[in-house]
């Protein structure tokens, strides 16, 4: 599975590998070697994450390790094994402490990460935050930030799950982790189905964690404290397998949508155990935070946010999908 979920990339990379281009890029990074400024030698780009296990994180690592490669400069990635933000804090600064940091990508969503970023900037080292959403200036430290639209796919995901349900019955919401992006879709997808569905309920949100089995546990529970469910909208990338697993321990059929386009996740939207996921830019965004570390080392000015799209997938949708993970696994085995 760990394996599979690399070969996931970004829109931004769909047609250029449906349509047969070469090997997998994203963004607009250009061609040749860097320059001296640049290369910066001795000098290297780090990944700061947690959960650095995760399918969905070994993705982003992958993708931000081939945006290095492809500009010319060395890269590392910093990060505990599970969701410890003071650990990958602590090391991360033990990285910076090192001196040969050009610039570092930070997966934050937690504002216990604005220390470290700080300390980073003041070191002269350039930051960049890829996925999660933050105000220009509300980080001190940050040169920019690269990501989907979080309030928008949320809209987008409470418009079909409404329409699906016909406008009635209860909905759960389950995330990863309380962070501010994923909050921030759940807040925005709740206001926006009782706006536009006043006759639908939705329920507060819950932690379905990172652990397989404790999260589809907590799946079954909901389904069973709350008959009336009808929909779930899971805001992490392990959501479809939890409201899939959770469906099945628990005899009952709802519409559900979660997060990312691994190929496991596809596999469960194409075979109806899965209503839809959204399709997260992740790739892109992390091929994306080495471009803009490069840019900043070349002396450019960053626009603050970053902006990439992230499409609802039906079945319908994922006949693309699948060629694109096709091709990119047959250029990882050359």
């Amino acid at each position: 599975m760990q394996r599979r979920a690399v070969l996931c990339l970004g829109v931004g990379l769909l047609s250029a590998l449906v349509a047969g281009c070469s090997p997998p890029r994203a963004g607009s990074a250009r061609s040749g070697a860097p320059d001296a400024k640049a290369a910066d030698k001795g000098k290297k780009f780090y990944w700061v994450q947690p959960l650095k296990g995760h399918p969905v994180h070994q993705l982003t690592q992958t993708a931000f390790r081939a945006g290095c490669q492809k500009l010319g400069y060395e890269c590392e990635v910093v990060g505990t094994d599970g969701p410890d933000i003071a650990g990958t804090v602590s090391l991360a600064e033990q990285a910076l402490a090192k001196g040969d940091a050009a610039g570092m990508a930070i997966w934050t969503g937690n504002p216990s990460y604005n220390p470290l970023i700080e300390k980073a900037a003041k070191a002269g080292v350039p930051v960049v935050l890829p996925h999660f959403v933050a105000p220009e200036g509300s980080i001190p430290g940050v040169k920019g930030i690269i990501s989907c639209d979080p309030e928008a796919y949320a809209k987008e995901v409470a418009l079909r799950i409404g329409e699906a349900i016909h406008g009635t019955g209860t909905v759960a919401v389950t995330q990863g982790s309380f962070n501010t992006t994923e909050n921030t879709v759940a807040e925005t997808f709740k206001k926006t189905i009782t706006e536009k569905y006043p006759q639908v309920k939705v329920l507060a949100p819950e932690e379905e964690g990172f652990d397989q089995s404790q999260a589809i546990a907590k799946g079954v529970s909901i389904l069973q404290a709350h008959p009336d469910v009808v929909a779930a909208f899971s805001t992490t990338g392990g959501g479809p397998t939890t409201w899939a697993g959770a469906q099945k321990e628990a005899g009952r059929k709802i519409v559900s949508v979660g997060m990312d386009y691994t190929r496991v996740n596809l596999d469960l939207v194409k075979d109806g155990s899965v209503f839809a996921v959204v399709a997260q830019p992740l790739w892109d965004e992390s091929f994306g935070a080495a471009e803009l570390l490069d840019k900043v080392a070349r002396g450019e000015k960053l626009p603050w946010w970053t902006k990439l799209p992230a499409p609802f997938l039906t079945k319908a949708d994922l006949g693309p999908y699948y060629a694109l993970l096709d091709r990119v696994e047959a250029s990882l085995n050359r």
